[in-house]
């Protein structure tokens, strides 16, 4: 009876310590690799470009814009 007793303190106290434990933390590693930089050719505006500021906010006109983008 004593053996039985004692195996079950013993089995209650194991469980209350493995029931305690904080939950595992998930630790996710994230790998940033830099990309190569793009360079960006702007030439000289030959078209007029008209910007309004006033109370209702801003206005850009433009008759046509060119971008151009090139990898090396």
């Amino acid at each position: 009876m004593k053996k039985i007793i004692g195996f079950l303190s013993l089995a209650a106290v194991l469980m209350m310590m493995s029931c305690s434990g904080k939950p595992a933390e998930d630790k996710k590693e994230v790998i940033v690799v830099p990309s190569t930089p793009t360079v960006i050719v702007k030439e000289s505006v030959k078209k007029p470009t008209t910007i309004v500021l006033d109370k209702n906010g801003v206005k850009v006109e433009a008759k046509k814009v060119d971008v151009t983008v090139k990898k090396q």
